[in-house]
């Protein structure tokens, strides 16, 4: 008989404690799901949009921190020191010797300080200054500052829009993945009903044991692309949570509206809708001002700076004391001109020009983009409108041609290799059907992307009020009170007037050509 030891006899109840006692792990979560709900979840969760607002906080920051920059500053500066050397060795020794004399033999002698008698040194110094003039340095960084976080307004409302898209494609793609579960469930269940004929014909003597073969083979085939759908649709899961936020182990039950509408709306239409309301359009055009802004603040180098200055100081043995005779003030004018710096600022304005010469050929790169997306989009979602027609009704044939081959082989006037056929005709029509249907969803979601539907701003409003010299924050306000819905009753873009709209192109078009001259 195997003996345990006292300590291993403790191990095991413990493990067995733990085995009975332990809590239940709990399943995943259930969640229904539609498709809005996945997005405003998304909006609410995704790091992508997380990381965007910290970028405008910044960007606002750097803005508050450029103003304050033109204002007054005063600072304080303070030093303790314990002095020493030969020579305050030697000069407090003859202080000693010369402190009996009286003053007025000293004064004939030509002595008239007396030599320090002190060990410590301590000074305090006050500064107060305003700057005059900086040669356009403080007014340009301001611009850009201001221009950074327009930029960063219109970045986080592309980065909504962006995550939408995102969300877009993960629901509906997880949606075409359960629909493939289903049809290969229903290619599952004809098969195996076909297979129940197949073997009670074998059994009577009629068919061959190879039609029993080639319909297990079948099964097989179709069992297998039935698992491979269930991981696909499971994997979908796990993305679509991830964006918008959920655990990725969180069961959902996604909602789908199951219809569609025709998109009327042209291309062109929608063209010019995306060149006046793309967020990122319109952040590359800001991303050029604030690189102007950078070259024109840089150029203040080669001028000089004239700044306001009152200056007071005290020094004394004691900390705040004035006892060492150098307690003094001063106010005026400081200038500052770096004559000759080596070039430097020359340099510096250069690399200044080719960061907008960059900017200036990114903008363009952007118009070209969105006209490329929005081709694209359009091409897509009038594509999947197509195949929804053409893949309805090949399913219906589909079906129909499966039933009269079923029939054929079990009157014996057909093989089961057509029967075979038939059925992985029906399987490819309804796949093709659903997947036509959510390719439509989703080249429609594209085709809001590359527009720049609107979700939390619309961006041509925030930009024209800006422009008219709106502050940012009403700007912000008011063009988020903007209605969203910009489709009509009839599936027509809205539109408003033209001259409430600056396309992207035209402010593109003012994008200065490239710095030539040379360094002042």
């Amino acid at each position: 008989m195997r003996r345990y030891s006292t300590k291993k006899i403790l191990q095991i109840g413990v493990m067995l404690s733990a085995f009975f006692f332990a809590p239940a792990i709990s399943s995943a979560e259930t969640k229904s799901l539609t498709f809005e709900e996945a997005v405003q979840l998304a909006l609410e969760n995704n790091r992508l949009i997380e990381q965007r607002e910290e970028d405008r906080e910044a960007a606002k920051w750097n803005l508050s921190a450029a103003r304050r920059s033109s204002g007054p500053r005063l600072s304080w500066s303070s030093s303790a020191n314990r002095i020493g050397g030969r020579y305050y060795h030697g000069a407090r020794a003859q202080r000693y010797q010369l402190y009996d004399v009286p003053k007025d033999v000293l004064r004939e002698h030509g002595i008239t300080t007396l030599p320090p008698l002190y060990q410590s040194e301590n000074s305090n110094t006050v500064n107060l200054s305003i700057p005059l003039y900086t040669g356009g340095q403080l007014e340009n960084r301001r611009k850009a500052a201001r221009y950074g976080l327009n930029s960063a307004d219109l970045t986080l409302e592309d980065s909504k829009q962006r995550v939408k898209w995102q969300t877009a494609q993960a629901f509906y793609q997880a949606l075409q993945y359960r629909e493939n579960i289903e049809v290969q469930q229903e290619a599952i269940n004809l098969l195996n009903e076909h297979l129940r004929t197949v073997k009670i014909q074998y059994e009577v003597g009629t068919v061959a044991m190879s039609d029993v073969l080639a319909t297990n083979v079948q099964l097989a085939n179709s069992q297998q692309a039935y698992n491979t759908a269930q991981a696909n649709y499971e994997n979908a899961l796990a993305e679509l949570n991830n964006i918008i936020g959920l655990p990725t182990n969180t069961d959902l039950i996604l909602v789908d509206n199951d219809y569609y509408d025709e998109f009327t709306t042209s291309e062109t239409e929608c063209l010019e809708y995306a060149l006046a309301h793309r967020p990122d359009g319109k952040a590359a055009v800001y991303a050029v001002k604030q690189a102007e802004a950078t070259v024109d603040s840089t150029k203040s180098g080669f001028r000089p700076t004239v700044s306001a200055i009152v200056q007071g100081s005290i020094a004394g043995e004691g900390a705040f004391k004035a006892d060492h005779t150098s307690e003094r003030w001063a106010a005026g004018l400081q200038l500052n001109w770096d004559i000759f710096d080596n070039h430097v600022t020359s340099a510096q304005v250069q690399q200044a020009k080719a960061n907008q010469r960059k900017a200036e050929s990114q903008a363009r790169q952007q118009i070209e983009t969105i006209r490329l997306e929005i081709r694209e989009a359009y091409n897509n979602l009038k594509v999947a409108e197509k195949n929804i027609l053409v893949t309805s009704d090949a399913v219906k044939q589909a079906e129909e041609q499966f039933l009269i081959a079923k029939v054929r082989y079990e009157e014996g006037v057909d093989t089961n290799l057509t029967v075979m056929d038939a059925q992985e005709k029906l399987t490819n029509a309804r796949t093709n059907y659903y997947n036509a249907i959510f390719r439509h969803d989703t080249s429609l979601a594209q085709l809001e992307k590359a527009m720049g539907i609107p979700i939390g701003i619309d961006a041509a409003v925030y930009v024209d009020e800006i422009e008219d010299g709106v502050e940012e924050t009403q700007a912000l306000k008011d063009s988020s009170q903007m209605p969203l819905e910009i489709f009509d009753e009839n599936g027509k873009v809205k539109r408003r007037s033209d001259e409430d709209i600056r396309p992207i192109a035209e402010s593109a078009e003012d994008i200065s050509e490239p710095f030539t001259e040379d360094a002042e």
